[in-house]
């Protein structure tokens, strides 16, 4: 049973992707480390170490502007909201009207520019190179992302997350057609460099040759790049998130705390399973060099487009 969900379910399933996000990160790491013969660290390491960066102090470099200082809440609060247009426990459009795909895409997009911005306006080398290098496998990722929302909005006649959720109803699993199947694979290439891993971007280092993300955190400190970090975490679960709300659907929940328990527990085993596709990924492939990712990226497109044409014919 689905209906339209309520401004208080909204927030609380913005809370929870936010609280949930390091715990994702901690989980694909352990994953990785057991992959690797290693024992890694604890799942709630994330969580450690936002505490500690946000009990640190800040340092700044002379060349930043004031707008520097800001950045970091600027991203956080874009990040923190384009989760809540995401469904989580309950399929179905908000009760209050406050976006739709789109919307959420152009926060994502929105939290990427001032990440670029605030990292050339400290006028570091690392800097810069990492505001490049983001910037251009963003034009490559972002069509891709829009086509596959669109590929799948055109069934469901909108584009708002909770309403393709319910659309899909409790029959989502034998509704598969080849424009689904398509648009799960461009989402499945996608989902590695949307989330800055492995074999687009590699989150475990900051060589000069290697690093894209973590370029661009490197002039932050403190409570400034505990937000960076605490953003990275949440756009990772926001996009996966996505991918659920797409292709695999919350299932029928109803009003009281069972139904949320039954859809939050759903969630938390879809969202599990695309985690350990990351951590499966990153374990089994070297990163690309930068010139390759757009050959790897152009595989996408050529789905997402493929799987858009079938809608439309």
């Amino acid at each position: 049973m689905t209906g339209e969900r309520p401004l208080a379910l909204v927030l609380l399933e913005m809370t929870l992707l936010v609280l949930a996000g390091p715990l994702v990160t901690g989980a694909i790491q352990k994953m990785k480390a057991r992959l690797q013969c290693r024992q890694g660290a604890g799942v709630l390491q994330p969580y450690r170490d936002l505490t500690k960066l946000f009990r640190k102090g800040t340092v700044q470099a002379d060349t930043a502007s004031g707008l520097f200082r800001s950045i970091p809440v600027l991203v956080v609060a874009a990040t923190v909201a384009a989760g809540a247009f995401v469904p989580v426990v309950r399929a179905g459009p908000p009760a209050f009207p406050l976006g739709d795909a789109l919307m959420l895409l152009g926060l994502l997009a929105l939290a990427r520019f001032l990440t670029a911005v605030g990292a050339l306006d400290a006028g570091g080398a690392f800097g810069g190179m990492g505001a490049s290098r983001e910037m251009t496998i963003a034009p490559l990722v972002e069509p891709v992302l829009m086509m596959v929302v669109f590929s799948t909005a055109i069934a469901a006649g909108t584009t708002e997350l909770g309403a393709l959720a319910a659309h899909r109803g409790t029959s989502w699993l034998l509704a598969w057609s080849a424009a689904d199947f398509l648009g799960f694979a461009a989402m499945l290439l996608l989902l590695p460099a949307e989330t800055g891993r492995i074999p687009v971007d590699n989150p475990d280092t900051h060589l000069e040759l290697t690093m894209l993300h973590e370029g661009m955190l490197l002039e932050h400190s403190g409570p400034g790049l505990g937000c960076m970090v605490l953003a990275s975490h949440t756009r990772q679960i926001v996009i996966v998130a996505v991918a659920s709300a797409l292709f695999f659907p919350v299932g029928p929940a109803g009003a009281g705390v069972v139904g949320v328990l039954v859809g939050a527990g759903a969630f938390a085993g879809k969202i599990l399973a695309l985690a350990i596709y990351l951590a499966l990924v990153e374990s089994s492939y070297a990163k690309l060099r930068l010139f390759r990712v757009p050959q790897y990226l152009g595989v996408g497109f050529v789905c997402a487009l493929t799987a858009l044409a079938l809608r439309i014919l």
